[in-house]
């Protein structure tokens, strides 16, 4: 059982675009999809059947930064928007897949990651997705969750934990150093976030990294796909091309294990 896992990275996710656009003619098909932020929305598109043309077409004509809200006006926003955006190109529950996902949240009360895998997709969905103190919380049931990538950036061990033997990962995560002097990425303005996003962002990312080592050497993936994506930023939306283009060459560089390893 092949399982396939998204890391999230805001912008940077995208890169599963490309990465899926490769697999395709590879004869690499999961047999489950696990997946944390923008690679739990990548990978809802996957799980619901969609093509790597479809995916391509549906990431590349959306305006990343108006679904995730992320137009700022010194507030948090509602998930509105993005749930619109979702319910145009997945089904309501998961049980309606083709390949079955699981998507990391993160419980806002307890501190706790939480793996949604039935029931509402668009809820688990909008709750993976929801970055801190830019979309609120998602209601789940009787739990407050928010972004799984708080916790769990690139789940591998969610794959497994839901049968997957062999797991495929695609890291989105920024695991080196980066030149704090470049302006990489878009700065949403607003009262609130104003000159200090990009510094709460990379603070973030810094945490985020530890986090995506440790777990990769408790839950090593049998194949790791790690694009290079330096000037890429978190919110770099208008580099869709570029982080696509850039899971696509990683994907071709793994090419051989990845053949071997859908046999």
């Amino acid at each position: 059982m092949l399982g396939l896992a998204l890391g999230g990275g805001g912008a940077r996710g995208l890169c599963h675009v490309g990465v899926w656009r490769e697999l395709e003619p590879l004869g690499v098909r999961p047999d489950v999809i696990a997946g944390t932020s923008m690679g739990g929305i990548i990978g809802a598109l996957i799980a619901a059947g969609h093509d790597a043309a479809s995916v391509q077409k549906i990431s590349a004509n959306v305006d990343w930064l108006k679904v995730l809200n992320w137009g700022f006006s010194g507030r948090v926003f509602s998930t509105k928007r993005l749930r619109s955006f979702l319910a145009q190109y997945l089904p309501e529950t998961f049980e309606e897949l083709e390949i079955p996902l699981v998507v990391v949240a993160t419980d806002v009360a307890s501190g706790t990651t939480r793996y949604l895998h039935s029931g509402d997709l668009l809820a688990a969905v909008h709750a993976t997705a929801a970055f801190p103190g830019v979309l609120e919380p998602v209601r789940v049931g009787s739990d407050l969750l928010m972004d799984g990538g708080m916790l769990n950036q690139l789940p591998v061990d969610a794959a497994h934990f839901f049968g997957a033997q062999n797991v495929i990962a695609v890291n989105a995560t920024s695991l080196q150093t980066v030149d704090m002097t470049k302006d990489s990425q878009p700065v949403p303005t607003g009262r609130f976030l104003k000159g200090t996003f990009k510094e709460a962002v990379r603070g973030i990312e810094i945490m985020q990294a530890q986090l995506t080592k440790m777990r990769l050497s408790l839950f090593p993936p049998d194949v790791l796909i790690d694009p290079a994506m330096d000037d890429v930023g978190f919110t770099s939306f208008n580099k869709f091309e570029r982080a696509a283009e850039a899971g696509a060459e990683a994907t071709r560089e793994r090419a051989e294990q990845l053949k071997a390893l859908a046999g």
